[in-house]
């Protein structure tokens, strides 16, 4: 009997020690998925914060890809305001010639009835003294609009010098640009725009300019300055020195615009390197175009001249325009 009782209590202590372990087992088990739990949301954190990091950088170059968009399409407007100007000045032109014609007749007319009146004066001493204050005062009006005629004519050729001087500027700009540096570098006949490839400047895909084309990049850049620089009358009516970046259309836009900017800023950073001019800086700035000007060729792109620096210049009119607008503004009852 105590045999049957000693094997029954030797089994129920076996049963509980299986129960113990398996007990162990299973909170080892709860705890392993515990801390397998806490491990994945910390990695799931970090990614969310790096995929909010990789949003608000995407969000920032989108801001200043709009931003970008933005001036361009200002600039764009004011050179669009800049041509219709120059087309009403063009007209404005036209009708103070046929003003002046018109004054010119006036002037032929008042002068025969100046010589009129002198006899007039002559023949009638007699007369009343109303009629002798009448020829007075139309004598007075008559030197009056003379003088008037005379101060219209001086302006009129001021005016039509500055704009023709203002035109030949540039003409002359471009052919000394031309002569200097036409048989190295390519220089366009229109704009003055010195143009080269940007394979020779820098390797695809980077904005690090190659050694091996600074020194004669170096020369051709100091030709095109010191045409700019070297004239009082030319550097006086420049307005800006324009750095512009340009791509092919291969690749993001997005791509192209941040390489085409950080390759212009490295052409100005090179030549902020060596020249030290502060007349020249003040007039520098960089601008990447990425491939929203492509180079054609019947309708097709060139996608290797696409790839290219622009170096470009243009030329304030603000003094000429100042001189038009106080002309227009000329009082019209003097000619009266």
């Amino acid at each position: 009997m105590k045999s049957k009782t000693s094997e029954k209590e030797t089994f129920w202590i076996a049963y509980a020690d299986l129960m113990a372990g398996l007990l162990f087992v299973f909170i080892l088990l709860i705890g392993g998925i515990i801390v397998k739990y806490y491990l994945v949301q910390d990695d799931l954190k970090a990614q969310t914060s790096e995929h909010e990091k990789t949003m608000v950088a995407l969000q920032s170059s989108q801001k200043k890809s709009a931003e970008l968009e933005a001036l361009n399409k200002i600039f764009s407007e004011q050179l669009e305001k800049l041509n219709v100007e120059n087309t009403d000045l063009r007209k404005q032109n036209s009708i103070y010639f046929i003003q002046i014609e018109d004054l010119s007749a006036m002037a032929e007319k008042l002068k025969k009835e100046n010589f009129d009146i002198s006899e007039l004066l002559k023949n009638s001493r007699t007369e009343a003294t109303e009629k002798e204050i009448k020829i007075a005062f139309l004598l007075d009006q008559l030197t009056q609009k003379e003088s008037d005629f005379n101060k219209i004519l001086h302006d009129l050729n001021v005016t039509k010098n500055r704009i023709r001087n203002l035109t030949g500027q540039k003409v002359k700009l471009i052919a000394e640009l031309k002569e200097r540096l036409g048989g190295k570098i390519r220089i366009d006949s229109e704009s003055g725009a010195m143009t080269l490839n940007s394979s020779v400047l820098f390797d695809k895909g980077s904005s690090e300019l190659k050694e091996s084309s600074k020194e004669s990049f170096k020369t051709a850049l100091e030709g095109y300055f010191s045409a700019l620089m070297d004239n009082d009358e030319i550097r006086n009516s420049l307005d800006q020195i324009i750095i512009e970046g340009h791509t092919d259309s291969d690749g993001g836009y997005l791509y192209n615009l941040a390489l085409s900017q950080e390759r212009a800023l490295a052409v100005m950073n090179f030549i902020n390197e060596w020249n030290k001019d502060e007349r020249l800086q003040k007039y520098l700035i960089a601008s990447g175009r990425s491939y929203s000007q492509p180079v054609l060729t019947d309708g097709v792109e060139d996608k290797d001249a696409s790839r290219r620096i622009e170096i470009k210049f243009t030329l304030s009119n603000k003094e000429a325009m100042e001189e038009i607008r106080k002309f227009l503004e000329f009082d019209a009852n003097a000619t009266r």
